[in-house]
């Protein structure tokens, strides 16, 4: 798919750069290649993720740990090797993309919400430390978004209930403000907005886009 995307744009507009954002080595080659193909470094945007639905009584240290070091320890290695460039480059924006369930729970999910919620918080500690270099650090909180893991994952909650994946959308859609799911380019425009200096004045932010409810 990276490199369907990278055939889409002009010849020259875009380098790859596939790695494991939880391996030392690997965020260093991402970041020396990005340096190297724009001479600076002015954006972060921090996707890289993954779930796991299990209960705290089943879930082993070793999947906490996994889905921890993508989404937390992940996002902060990319942080930790690329804020010493933007510092140089005189500012900079980090996007993280955390999740609704980093500020409430979902049930089943304690993994992936504790890490969440601690993508937010290192977030505004990033936000906090380093403003004064002009380096803003703001935290998308993604809803219902449609994506392979979602589908995964709610494919699994579905089945449960002897439900198709489609059927169980379609049910879990009813209780959403707008009666849908999101695509991810509609997280890909608010990116583009904290990206730009249309936010310049915006930093430390936890943006919900998708709420579940309008409650909370």
């Amino acid at each position: 798919m990276l490199d369907e995307v990278a055939r889409s744009l002009p010849s020259g507009a875009v380098t790859t750069c596939p790695g494991d954002v939880s391996k030392d080595d690997d965020v260093a080659r991402m970041v020396k290649t990005t340096v190297s193909f724009g001479g600076r470094l002015d954006v972060l945007v921090n996707n890289a993720g993954i779930a796991s639905q299990v209960p705290v009584t089943d879930l082993s240290r070793e999947e906490w740990q996994k889905v921890f070091d993508v989404n937390l320890t992940g996002p902060f290695l990319l942080m930790k090797a690329s804020i010493p460039h933007m510092i140089k480059g005189g500012g900079g924006s980090i996007i993280n993309i955390a999740s609704v369930g980093g500020l409430r729970c979902l049930s089943g999910f304690p993994a992936y919400c504790s890490s969440k919620a601690g993508l937010i918080m290192l977030t505004q500690q990033a936000a906090l430390d380093y403003g004064r270099h002009n380096i803003r650090c703001n935290a998308i909180c993604p809803g219902g978004i449609k994506t392979e893991m979602t589908e995964k994952e709610f494919g699994q909650l579905g089945k449960a209930l002897g439900m198709d994946t489609d059927s169980f959308f379609a049910m879990i859609s009813k209780v959403l403000p707008l009666q849908r799911f999101g695509q991810p380019p509609e997280i890909g425009g608010v990116c583009t907005f904290l990206a730009s200096d249309d936010s310049s004045f915006m930093t430390g932010a936890a943006l919900v886009v998708g709420r579940w409810n309008c409650s909370g």
